[in-house]
């Protein structure tokens, strides 16, 4: 590689390191408190660089909660749809390791959604995904319904695997990961016998 081209993939390289520090700066700062609490000064400390880059790369505070939402929305595809699930236990598991590493900043995020017009679109997106998710993993259950007891069904799978049912089990009752996988479980395969036996 040419000494030129090797100093511009070097720089390139330090950019998106610098703009991954960023990213998990406000991911680890989300982690304990909510969003309109943290600045952009908190974050370019926790990041170690300084407020100018954070600007220079992401424009505002904003900028970087889209770019930390498209950073999980990507890990999330990658973990959800990465391994085939050949049981309702199986999409429950894939689910509750990935609510066990972004549900609580899921939950906090959510609190605010009211407060912060520019959540809504980063929600959405989350929304959208998971539904998409569900759909797929569902789809050998769904597929045997006619279209109003589809719909009903999947509006009750959406709701039996939110991240909220996550928190009120994980964290409300203080249940441990392999109890509130346990219990998910057993509700969603139980929504699913109806179906055997209409």
């Amino acid at each position: 590689m040419p000494p030129r081209d090797y100093r511009q993939s070097a720089r390139a390289d330090a950019v998106q390191d610098t703009e991954r520090q960023i990213v998990d700066a406000l991911i680890a700062l989300l982690a304990e408190r909510w969003f309109d609490e943290v600045t952009l000064d908190d974050i370019a400390a926790a990041a170690r660089t300084t407020r100018q880059t954070v600007i220079r790369r992401f424009g505002s505070k904003v900028g970087v909660l889209s770019a930390m939402a498209t950073r999980m929305d990507a890990s999330i595809r990658a973990q959800r749809w990465g391994t085939p699930a050949e049981s309702v236990a199986d999409i429950v598991a894939f689910l509750t390791d990935d609510y066990e590493r972004t549900g609580d900043i899921l939950v906090r995020t959510l609190g605010q959604e009211a407060r912060i017009p520019e959540f809504a679109a980063v929600l959405d997106r989350g929304r959208k995904g998971h539904r998409e998710w569900i759909e797929d993993m569902f789809r050998v259950w769904l597929d045997r319904l006619d279209d109003q007891a589809r719909k009903d069904r999947l509006a009750q799978l959406l709701a039996q695997t939110d991240v909220w049912i996550w928190h009120l089990l994980r964290r409300a009752q203080g249940h441990s990961a392999t109890e509130t996988r346990r219990l998910m479980t057993q509700a969603i395969e139980r929504l699913l016998r109806e179906d055997e036996t209409n």
